[in-house]
This record gives C-alpha cells, sequence and structure tokens, in this order.
C-alpha cells in the first residue's frame, strides 16, 4: 500500500512539475554554456521575444484543454493586427481602440470556426486549416498585397516600449492575461466545464454539459487572447505585414504542450502555456548564443517538442494504468 502510494505520488509530481524542473536545470547548463545567458537584459530579451508565442499559447491552452485546436491562429494573429493597426490609425492613434478591434476580429474569426466545428461536426484539425489559408488570403486583400509601414507615431509602443524606461510594456500585457487566463480556468465554472469537456465528452454530456455551446465558448474566449496577440505583433514589428506571423500557430502549441498542458485534452494548468514559452525562449537564446545555425534551431526545436509530447504521453499512461 505504502509503495502503491509513494508510486502515485511520483507520478502526479513528474506530472505537474517536470516542465518547472527541466527548465530549472535547462537554465543552469546555459548558464555555464554561455556566460551572457543569465544577465539581466538578456533574461528580460527572452521574455519580449516570447510574449506573441505566450499569448497564442494561452489561446490554444483554451482549445486543447476543451478537446479542439486552432491552425488558423498565425493567420488570426496576423490578421488582427492589420485590423488593429487600421482602427488605430482611423481613431486619431488611440491604443485602446486598436487593441479592442483586434480582439474582436479574434472573436469574430474563432466564432465562425467554433460554429463550424459545433454544428457541422468538423474536426477542428480540418475546420481550422482550410479558416488558416481563407484568413491568410484575407491579410493579402485588405492590404494589397503590401507592408503598411507608416504607422504612426506610438503604435510602436506597446510591444517596444518600456515602464519607467525599465519595465517592458509587452511583458506587462503577457502577465495580465496570464493571470486573466488563470482566473477563468480555475476560478470559474466556465474554466472547470472545459477541463470537463476536453477530459471526457461523453462524461461531461452525462452531466448536462452542452457541448457544442461549450465548443464554441472555448473559440470564442481563445479569439479574444489570439486577437490581443496580433495586436503585440503589429506593435512589435511596427508595421502591418500581410505575410506576418507564419508558422505562430505551432509555436502557440508548441508552448502549450511543452508547459505540460495534455494535447488530448483535459489536463494543465493556465501557467502552463507561459512556461511553455520561456522554454521555446530560452533554447532559442542559447542556441544564438552559442552562434549554431538556425536550420539546426529548427531541429532542436522540434526535438523538444516530440520530447514533451512523449512525456505527456507516458506520464497519462501510468495514471490511466493505476
Amino acid at each position: 500500500m505504502i509503495v502503491r502510494l509513494s508510486r502515485e505520488r511520483t507520478i502526479n509530481f513528474v506530472a505537474k512539475y517536470s516542465i518547472y524542473v527541466i527548465t530549472l536545470l535547462f537554465m543552469i547548463v546555459c548558464a555555464f554554456l554561455n556566460h551572457n545567458f543569465l544577465t539581466g537584459n538578456n533574461l528580460i530579451n527572452i521574455l519580449r521575444q516570447v510574449t506573441v508565442y505566450a499569448m497564442i499559447g494561452f489561446a490554444q491552452s483554451i482549445l486543447i484543454i476543451s478537446g479542439n485546436l486552432d491552425l488558423c491562429a498565425g493567420s488570426t494573429c496576423c490578421f488582427a493586427g492589420l485590423i488593429g493597426l487600421f482602427a488605430y490609425q482611423a481613431t486619431g492613434e488611440s491604443l485602446v481602440v486598436g487593441c479592442l478591434a483586434a480582439m474582436a476580429s479574434g472573436v469574430v474569426i474563432n466564432a465562425f470556426s467554433g460554429s463550424v466545428v459545433a454544428f457541422f461536426n468538423l474536426p477542428p484539425f480540418v475546420a481550422t486549416l482550410g479558416m488558416q489559408m481563407a484568413i491568410r488570403g484575407l491579410c493579402y486583400i485588405v492590404t494589397g498585397g503590401a507592408m503598411i509601414s507608416q504607422t504612426g507615431e506610438n503604435f510602436r509602443y506597446l510591444g517596444q516600449g518600456f515602464i519607467f524606461d525599465v519595465i517592458p510594456v509587452s511583458i506587462v500585457v503577457m502577465l495580465v492575461f496570464a493571470v486573466l487566463l488563470w482566473v477563468i480556468l480555475d476560478r470559474t465554472v466556465l474554466g472547470r466545464n472545459f477541463y470537463a469537456v476536453g477530459g471526457n465528452r461523453e462524461a461531461a454530456r452525462a452531466c448536462g454539459i452542452n457541448l457544442k455551446k461549450y465548443t464554441i465558448y472555448a473559440f470564442l474566449l481563445s479569439g479574444v487572447f489570439v486577437g490581443m496577440s496580433g495586436m503585440l505583433y503589429a506593435s512589435r514589428v511596427n508595421a502591418g505585414m500581410p505575410s506576418g506571423a507564419q508558422g505562430y500557430e505551432g509555436q502557440g502549441i508548441a508552448a502549450t504542450v511543452i508547459g505540460g498542458i495534455g494535447f488530448a485534452g483535459g489536463t494543465g494548468s493556465a501557467w502552463g502555456a507561459i512556461v511553455g514559452a520561456i522554454v521555446l525562449g530560452i533554447i532559442t537564446n542559447i542556441l544564438n548564443l552559442l552562434g549554431v545555425d538556425s536550420y539546426v534551431q529548427q531541429i532542436v526545436n522540434g526535438l523538444v517538442i516530440v520530447f514533451a509530447v512523449g512525456l505527456d504521453t507516458f506520464t497519462r499512461g501510468l495514471r490511466t494504468s493505476q
């Protein structure tokens, strides 16, 4: 009996905290590899670099926890950034209006994707893959295929600015939305039902949870986060680029999986995506400091993702075998 309890505790510890232990050990190794790694400027730079990935990771977290997926997130991020830029210019350079417009556009796009998944029973993979191509085409249409470089004087503040010349605004935005995600997932009935739907759809249905409704809710809420990621992205590059944020949906998914959010749905924490994004940022940063070729970096990132998914599958298998 004692041995079994010890085994269960070990499995639960690995499932919940392994990513944090691995991240700490990885940072220690990186510090030995390059003395510039643990400098304050470099650590802040890592956080600034991962803000957009983390925001998309927040969006993917909601969907993956509820048993869904969004392959359109990169295209939505790009389109939301363009809409936010247009709204910013049209309202006398109001960043607040730009952010609201970007989030609204993300909600509208995801509302369509969620409705297709919920009412036509299309797999999220298929529905959002089609939307990925459609929204990317829309990005080229609204810009005429050209980059918008005339943004305005203060547009870059959200992605490049500092508070008191010390704290990056983008990091503050990321942390505010991380807290918002934590409140939604851990402190509301909506969040608990997301876990229930993603963990076991039939059991959730038997408990009276409307699966179609919560699928749409998940996509709508995800649209808020991915829409804001678009505004951060456009502000960071200080331009409207119809080809921007390509492949970012993969980075967002990678951040969630590395952060311990089970790909099969129903498990994971709100902070997992930000930890996963930081791990990706650390890997890219140390490889850059070591002068590793960018193509080799892609191989390393891919292997890290495979390892993370394998670890999740392994721990999930151990839990179900108890």
